[in-house]
């Protein structure tokens, strides 16, 4: 089985950050099944992060276009690597096999595995976008608090050992003060720090669900079980004259 990661934003220039990123992914790789294939490919046009609607914007033409490749090349799922799920409704409705966006993958489980969640988001306070994404998935009900980290998505490959000191600080305030029974990491670029939040909050037996692994794990069960979205939900595009 092939999966295709869409990383919704270009590749990365500071070979640090870059390396960071490789790392985390080869780890993650070690963790799926031995019969899945993990394929990355970054933008060649579209922003470093994204963190607005306006980065989403400027790289969904060039999503698009990789993604509908990677169909064509036989692909069996396509993930798209980003809690804000950019171009998920679009890409269903473009594409045959299933795509599965790493936020709404996430926010899904964790209201599987637990009565309520909060979600740790590196941007500051008083960014929204966790809560229309929590809110366009019916799930307000279970959102118990956004916790912002205020480092930003570059800063997330700032000093490991701080950064983990502040995540896992705030996820404890999350259980202990806002009375979560899930975490929810916000950004996929959170990935390499995953093992060890969860292990913070293991006295309290709480799940922590990284958004990549949970969209990687849905994709390849959806294919395993020849599901894929509705055509009812995501019709095809009608044939037009588009420039893009």
């Amino acid at each position: 089985m092939r999966v295709f990661i869409l990383n919704p934003v270009l590749r990365d220039v500071d070979e640090r950050r870059a390396s960071q990123r490789r790392q985390a992914l080869l780890e993650l790789s070690k963790t799926i099944p031995s019969d899945v294939k993990l394929e990355f490919r970054d933008l060649d046009r579209g922003a470093e992060t994204v963190e607005s609607y306006y980065d989403e914007y400027v790289g969904v033409a060039d999503m698009v276009e990789k993604a509908v490749e990677a169909e064509k090349d036989g692909v069996d799922a396509v993930v798209i690597n980003c809690f804000m799920n950019p171009a998920l409704e679009g890409l269903r409705e473009l594409l045959e096999i299933p795509v599965v966006g790493a936020g709404e993958a996430a926010l899904y489980l964790a209201s599987m595995l637990a009565d309520n969640f909060s979600v740790l988001d590196p941007d500051p306070p008083p960014r929204s976008y966790t809560h229309k994404l929590v809110s366009a998935l019916g799930l307000t009900h279970k959102l118990r608090s956004v916790r912002y980290l205020r480092l930003g998505v570059a800063g997330l490959c700032e000093d490991f050992d701080e950064t983990l000191n502040k995540m896992i600080t705030e996820a404890l305030k999350a259980v202990e003060e806002d009375g979560a029974h899930a975490i929810v990491l916000g950004c996929t670029g959170m990935r390499g720090y995953a093992m060890k939040i969860s292990e913070g909050v293991k006295p309290y037996g709480v799940p922590v669900i990284e958004p990549l692994s949970a969209a990687i794990a849905m994709a390849t069960l959806l294919v395993r079980l020849g599901l894929g979205q509705s055509r009812l939900s995501y019709p095809k595009p009608s044939e037009k004259r588009r420039v893009a």
